[in-house]
């Protein structure tokens, strides 16, 4: 009944905000720039937006490989597309990285037992690499901004003290001295062998301190991640003839994306919009232009995410194969 009524004020937020976005904006204007879109630029948005799919999909393998866990780099974009269906559509508090986790479990090879603690190490390391890459890209574009006097850097501070924090917490994760302290706690859990499968979990994650070329390259492709991503709302924006420094969108873009990781709407759906319209009106852009901008990328995404629907029908049968086969 609690997952129901949370799903249904998802549900209830985002249509809020949703028809706050159509109140604030001239949608009659913006629908008409988003007719002129140039088929060109939109094209290339969609091109950007699965290369930024792919890059993400690379990452994710370069961790499991790590952890001995292979897997086909086809297979996995088709989980990855699959988990931004349910990240993107479904009202569920079940969301994609659950998924992930579930799609890559394989068996020890020794005791033959499900590496489950390992599959939701290496989402979890790939989750926090990216927030990472994500706060060090911000802070860049914040720092170009600041050096080129090109406008008010507000968000500088926040995003220096939110790399920081991730940067403590990173070092505190594969820290045997912190490792203890939460092992003496986890010994003291006794419910369905949750401090079990806690200490498993953590060691998992503390082992990816002796692959530090692997976590050094997932960084550096998570800073291509929000290259891409940043692209993608730059080319829609250049499809319909709106001229913006791209560093706003570098510095811009990964703030929203940070915003609305918070689970109170469907993937972000309607507060992204408004954090969009809200920032680049400020910055020569009129409602209905970053209005139009936001729709766009809205499509681009929505294409891929049914794209991941329609892969679901099939994982499950390719899934049952690789388990029958001996390689899951």
């Amino acid at each position: 009944m609690i997952k129901k009524l949370f799903n249904i004020a998802r549900v209830l937020v985002a249509v809020g905000l949703c028809y706050y976005l159509l109140r604030k904006i001239d949608i009659r204007a913006s629908f008409d720039i988003m007719k002129q879109v140039n088929i060109w630029f939109f094209v290339l948005s969609i091109g950007l937006f699965f290369v930024f799919l792919l890059i993400c999909n690379w990452r994710w393998q370069i961790l499991l490989d790590a952890r001995e866990m292979r897997f086909s780099f086809g297979y996995l974009l088709k989980v990855y597309f699959v988990s931004w269906f349910f990240n993107n559509i479904l009202p569920t508090t079940v969301g994609g990285d659950v998924l992930r986790i579930a799609y890559t479990v394989k068996n020890d090879p020794v005791t033959g037992k499900p590496r489950r603690s390992a599959a939701l190490a290496v989402t979890l390391v790939d989750r926090f690499i990216g927030f990472i890459g994500l706060f060090f890209f911000a802070c860049i574009a914040s720092g170009l901004l600041y050096l080129a006097k090109s406008g008010k850097n507000q968000y500088l501070w926040f995003i220096i003290i939110g790399l920081f924090v991730l940067l403590v917490i990173l070092l505190a994760m594969f820290s045997d001295r912190v490792h203890r302290i939460f092992s003496w706690i986890f010994t003291r859990i006794k419910f369905f062998n949750l401090g079990d499968k806690f200490e498993r979990s953590y060691q998992e994650i503390k082992d990816f301190r002796n692959v530090k070329m692997q976590l050094v390259y997932s960084f550096l492709l998570s800073l291509l991640v929000q290259v891409s991503l940043a692209l993608v709302w730059f080319a829609c924006a250049i499809g319909i003839s709106v001229k913006t420094s791209v560093l706003y969108y570098f510095l811009y873009i990964p703030v929203i994306g940070v915003i609305t990781m918070i689970p109170v709407t469907i993937g972000g759906l309607g507060l992204r919009e408004n954090l969009f319209v809200s920032l680049f009106s400020a910055h020569g852009m009129t409602t209905a232009q970053a209005g139009a901008i936001s729709l766009l990328y809205l499509i681009v995404n929505l294409i891929f995410a049914l794209i991941g629907g329609i892969m679901f029908l099939f994982i499950k049968k390719e899934t049952k194969k690789l388990v029958e086969g001996g390689i899951q």
